[in-house]
């Protein structure tokens, strides 16, 4: 039961009763025919005694545009901010903002709108609107607690549906129409439904669940419902209360695996993957893969309490997915070391993938997919320094520098596997906690020795330009080996100094001919590189497109292509360069042109490929001109090694930027006369 209060205007702020004052003030002086009602998520909010400042305002008989134009004119405001109907960004009808200035210094923003009835044609969740009784408003809408309005004309709640009050103290969740006419409407509403039940952890009503489980409207999702607003709802269960309810009303009601389906149409995985309920045959694991997975995510939401919505959503999302790979039949094999019992090999190859082909589905943004997919792919390594003796401190240093090679937290990778270790079964194993305890202590003391940087990775013993020096070389892919080679002294010892580091590397590789090494990993990338290289007729194409929209001073046009090109050629050396120097060319003409998924990439690739002096430079140059999280130490020693490299690309760069950066000290330090060739 819920503690709700219905008597509103007792509850109601100082500030809300001052802007229900006015608008009565308004009806009484300009259309006293009018009724004005607070609707939505604000009174069922109130009457929860939850505090709300999102106050919608539904009037009887006008447009909410026309209300808002004698708002503004009794307050002598300017005119209030329409948004005018958009179906194609589901927005059905015309609303409008008036900004009301109050006694208490608050501007309150109210959104007015006349109330309506909607008609959907079948094909579409784009309703015909006309206009309509309060009554008749209060029934279109997606559930019974929220079709309770505040009269602001009598100052008292409405439930016109007769049972907005009744199930919101029952904390039920129910159409006020029949619920297959309600969900066919708008098919939306059903994932509306389950984020609201979950949010307050409440009980949805049998006749509404049922219609929510039926195929034929899960059908009418995939043909009204973009995969945009899907996500956007996703999105919220997550940040909401209780997510692991909503995931397991998305799972009950078939939602979940629809989702995992439709995205992984025209993919190796389609038609081969198993149903979430699988047993999972192994002796390590009691539970079928859906109530492992479930109790993975609880575990999740127990170790990060306190975390930023996002970090929540990436860990939340990390757990849902991190099994994936499981369900795909192609690896499912019999095990060597238990006769009988289905092995998983390389399910987290298979999960990385799948997790990616999720979101991109969802339309969930690509940092998400990064640390997500990240996170499915690496939640086994920590296993194995518990399962196979392979936790020796050399292993350790570079499991650490390898998340931080990755963009990952190796913190966030280890409560994954913690959080998957202990939901083997119904209850943990004390020797299983024991062990992990000690594995994350040995951790620790191992990523202390490495003196990390903020953002956790390990800054190597000798960087590139260190490197090209001692060996009197210049840069070039087959330096891939070297810089390895370099990574792993400081994994060995992690208190080498750079001496002795210099010393080793000369051992090593004094005498050696460049052409002679072996670029590590060269077979096994071979042909993921190749399908990876934009050909060059397209890249010739892009290219002087991109140059005509300059000439045309087409910004936007080029930013749609450049990010384009990231998302289908991002690994390219060429592409990357082009990024760079088009990404800066367009932050010259301002920071409104700024794309932080472009900067992020083209960062991460600067920061792998630390020989392209052309990469870099422009790196530099961004850097420089904008504000970003990246270190003032960091950008100077990325810039001192271009000007070792390419002091006249830096010039280049340096010349071009405009009078005001947002590092004016580094302008002027590699400005100055030793860029000069």
């Amino acid at each position: 039961m819920m503690n709700v209060d219905t008597n509103i205007q007792k509850n109601l702020t100082p500030d809300e009763k001052e802007v229900f004052s006015v608008i009565r003030e308004i009806i009484a002086k300009y259309t006293p025919s009018t009724q004005a009602f607070a609707v939505g998520g604000w009174v069922r909010d109130k009457l929860l005694k939850i505090p709300s400042n999102d106050i919608d305002v539904m009037i009887s008989n006008m447009s909410g545009e026309a209300f808002a134009k004698l708002v503004t004119r009794h307050l002598n405001l300017k005119n209030a901010h329409v948004i005018r109907e958009n179906p194609e960004k589901s927005k059905f009808i015309t609303t409008a903002k008036a900004y009301i200035p109050l006694s208490s210094g608050v501007t309150q923003e109210i959104d007015f709108a006349q109330a309506r009835s909607e008609v959907y044609r079948e094909d579409s969740r784009i309703p015909d609107l006309k206009p309509a009784t309060p009554q008749e408003d209060a029934y279109r809408r997606d559930l019974t607690i929220n079709s309770l309005f505040y009269n602001i004309n009598d100052n008292k709640l409405e439930d016109f549906t007769g049972m907005g009050i009744k199930d919101l103290i029952s904390n039920t969740f129910r159409t006020p129409l029949e619920p297959v006419k309600t969900f066919s409407d708008d098919p939306l509403r059903i994932f509306r439904v389950v984020r609201l039940a979950a949010k307050y952890n409440g009980i949805i009503d049998p006749q509404t669940y049922q219609a929510m489980n039926n195929p034929a409207l899960r059908d009418e999702i995939k043909q009204k419902v973009s995969k945009e607003r899907i996500g956007q709802e996703f999105l919220k269960m997550l940040k909401n209360p209780n997510p692991d309810y909503a995931l397991k009303l998305l799972k009950d009601t078939g939602l979940w695996e629809d989702i995992i389906a439709e995205a992984l149409k025209g993919t190796k995985y389609e038609g081969k993957m198993a149903q979430l309920d699988m047993n999972q045959n192994n002796v390590n694991h009691q539970l079928t893969l859906w109530e492992h997975t479930l109790q993975v995510v609880k575990n999740i939401l127990n170790k990060y309490p306190e975390a930023d919505s996002e970090k929540r959503i990436t860990m939340v999302l990390a757990a849902l997915t991190h099994d994936l790979g499981k369900l795909f039949k192609d690896i499912q094999g019999q095990s060597k070391s238990h006769p009988g019992n289905t092995s998983y090999l390389g399910h987290a190859d298979e999960s990385k993938n799948i997790a990616e082909y999720i979101l991109k589905y969802l339309r969930i943004g690509d940092p998400y997919i990064k640390q997500v997919s990240g996170l499915a792919h690496s939640h086994m390594r920590p296993h194995h320094f518990t399962e196979q003796e392979q936790g020796g401190a050399r292993a350790l240093r570079k499991f650490l520098r390898n998340m931080g090679e990755a963009s990952l937290n190796w913190l966030d990778v280890f409560n994954l596997a913690v959080a998957d270790a202990y939901s083997k079964g119904l209850e943990i194993d004390p020797n299983t906690v024991k062990q992990y305890q000690e594995l994350e202590q040995k951790l620790q003391e191992a990523f202390t020795t490495l003196s990390p940087t903020k953002d956790t990775s390990i800054k190597p013993i000798l960087n590139g330009n260190e490197i090209m020096q001692i060996l009197n070389v210049k840069p070039g892919a087959w330096m891939a080996e070297i810089t390895n080679f370099v990574k792993e002294l400081r994994d060995e010892n992690p208190n080498i100094t750079k001496e002795e580091a210099a010393r080793l590397l000369k051992e090593k590789y004094q005498n050696i001919n460049p052409k002679d090494i072996k670029k590590a990993g060269k077979e096994e990338k071979e042909e993921e590189k190749k399908n990876s290289i934009c050909p060059m007729h397209l890249f010739n194409a892009k290219l002087e497109e991109i140059n005509n929209l300059f000439t045309q001073d087409k910004p936007y046009e080029v930013l749609t292509i450049l990010d384009d090109l990231r998302k289908e050629y991002g690994d390219d050396e060429s592409v990357v360069r082009l990024l760079s120097i088009a990404t800066f060319k367009l932050l010259l003409k301002g920071e409104k042109y700024r794309h932080n998924n472009l900067i992020q990439h083209i960062l991460d690739k600067a920061e792998k490929n630390f020989f392209d002096s052309t990469l870099c430079a422009y790196v530099v140059g961004i850097l420089i001109l904008i504000p970003t999280k990246t270190e003032k130490g960091i950008i100077k020693e990325v810039g001192e090694r271009v000007l070792n490299m390419a002091p006249s690309t830096l010039k280049k760069v340096i010349n071009m930027l405009p009078e005001k950066v947002y590092h004016e000290d580094l302008r002027k330090e590699f400005g100055n006369e030793n860029t000069k060739d």
